[in-house]
């Protein structure tokens, strides 16, 4: 019954934000209500994706606020595939996607390199460090290369980090974890939809 009431939410959010994911960009879909968006043409052990997002919650409770992309091939770019390969040019367009709900430090990892993005602000302390992050030895290294950045990035802001190792724990989220899961990424996708919509919607009094 749990399952079957989550399937029906599920249903009718997905009438409402059919048109938020238009644009077929999976990752910002993800980073409104999340820290990180893996991958999914490459599946990463759940300790490891653990690790990281462990990191990213320590960076963030000590004042470094940063969300990651993990872009592993073309595919996970869904509609956007013209932006593959171009690490900087897409962390400028889905911090434009995420902007109506988060305008933090967003951070892109690609085979291809690192992209990075603060919303209006000037990206350019951060790329200076990021020079010295070398790029991904191949896709299994995506989440290795995100947790020095993220160290070299939080440590330029006067935030020390560390990723902790995360036991593998061997869990299944099953069917109800995963509707759960896809529910909040429609529900979030949702209200951006409501949002743009009051803004077209708006007209200034004359």
């Amino acid at each position: 019954m749990r399952a079957a009431a989550l399937i029906a939410t599920l249903l009718a959010a997905a009438a409402l934000a059919g048109t938020a994911r238009a644009d077929g960009d999976p990752a910002s879909d993800y980073l409104l209500s999340q820290k990180a968006f893996f991958p999914f043409s490459v599946k990463y052990p759940q300790n490891r994706q653990d690790q990281l997002s462990a990191l990213l919650a320590d960076a963030n409770a000590k004042g470094y606020p940063i969300r990651v992309a993990l872009i592993a091939n073309k595919s996970d770019l869904g509609a956007v595939t013209s932006l593959w390969g171009q690490p900087r040019t897409y962390a400028h367009f889905l911090g434009q996607e995420l902007t109506f709900l988060y305008k933090g430090p967003l951070l892109v990892v690609m085979p291809a390199g690192l992209g990075f993005n603060h919303g209006k602000q000037t990206t350019t302390r951060e790329y200076a460090v990021l020079k010295h992050v070398p790029k991904p030895a191949s896709t299994d290294t995506l989440i290795d290369t995100a947790e020095l950045a993220v160290q070299k990035l939080a440590a330029a802001h006067g935030v020390t980090v560390a990723p902790q190792a995360v036991a593998s724990s061997g869990r299944s989220y099953g069917t109800i974890g995963v509707i759960a899961g896809a529910l909040a990424v429609i529900l979030g996708a949702a209200a951006v939809v409501l949002l743009l919509r009051r803004r077209r919607n708006f007209s200034p009094a004359s």
